[in-house]
């Protein structure tokens, strides 16, 4: 019994150094690693851009860091996440605000990342791997509290990005400042298909999400940070888009909302790469026309 619970203890010792050192190893990967990994960690970790960028993929397409920091004469990074939204993103702003604040945040409103009703547990993957930070392991186990119990394993922080870090280590690093450029065209089938009825169905907003908003928002206002909502353009397919919930929290919160959702941009398929995103000549169109409207509010 006693050499039985032995090798149980050198079983469990070898299994915590394994975790350890592949978390090590990990973590350093990601700090030197290219491509999206090494965009995500410059956010997290290094950036002191005047601009931050925040939202979801239409954020990291739609909005060219080079024109924005001419036209308002400062710095800016493009810190849009594809597939996420606010949740990730006031995970990310609990760090970031700890080293560096903004002059100014720029976020880019996505209903069904920011507002709709879904599986949270999802936002908080690419948070993970940051959870050495205790705010960062502070937010995600208030929201999932098993989630404090699993992060103990640094095996686990990563396993959402083991493939995405060993593959960015051999890619470029980020030189549009953080901005995506997409040069897809939109699909013939896509131009001719007849508009949708509702592009959103959600009775009600997840409260979640608009917390992380409000405190986002708040916490930056607090540090001297202006922040500015946005929607940016939806190609026509789509009716109008029904923002209300978000100009009601900009004017409780005393902050600018611009509405591009369905500005004259919507209708010209040169611009578009597919239903949901600018393609890059787009994104210059509307980069340069918001940035003249920004530059007059600020």
């Amino acid at each position: 019994m006693k050499k039985f619970i032995l090798h149980i203890l050198l079983f469990f010792c070898i299994v915590t150094v394994v975790d350890l050192a592949a978390g090590f190893a990990f973590k350093h990967l990601q700090s030197i690693a290219g491509g999206g990994t090494g965009a995500e960690h410059y956010v997290c970790k290094e950036g002191n851009e005047d601009v931050l960028v925040m939202g979801s993929s239409r954020a990291s397409h739609h909005y060219v860091s080079s024109i924005l920091a001419d036209s308002l004469g400062m710095t800016c990074y493009n810190g849009g996440q594809d597939g996420n939204g606010i949740v990730m993103q006031y995970g990310r702003w609990r760090m970031i605000e700890k080293r560096h604040v903004p002059k100014l945040i720029i976020y880019d409103i996505e209903p069904s990342f920011d507002l709709a009703v879904n599986d949270n547990s999802r936002y908080v993957d690419r948070l993970k791997p940051y959870s050495d930070d205790n705010d960062v392991k502070g937010f995600i186990s208030g929201l999932f509290p098993m989630e404090r119990l699993k992060m103990m394993s640094k095996m686990y922080c990563f396993n959402y990005k083991f493939l995405e870090i060993m593959s960015d280590c051999i890619r470029p690093s980020d030189t549009n400042g953080g901005y995506k450029p997409n040069f897809k065209h939109i699909r013939q089938e896509v131009i001719d298909a007849e508009p949708r009825a509702k592009m959103y169905e959600f009775n009600e907003a997840d409260e979640i999400k608009i917390q992380c908003l409000a405190n986002l928002i708040e916490e930056a206002k607090e540090k001297g940070a202006k922040v500015v909502l946005v929607s940016s353009p939806y190609w026509r397919r789509y009716p109008e888009i029904d923002l209300h919930l978000v100009k009601n929290l900009a004017d409780k919160m005393n902050i600018p909302f611009i509405d591009y959702a369905n500005s004259e941009i919507r209708n010209n398929p040169d611009w578009w790469a597919d239903s949901m995103h600018l393609n890059d000549e787009g994104a210059q169109v509307f980069t340069s026309d918001f940035s003249e409207k920004l530059r007059e509010l600020l």
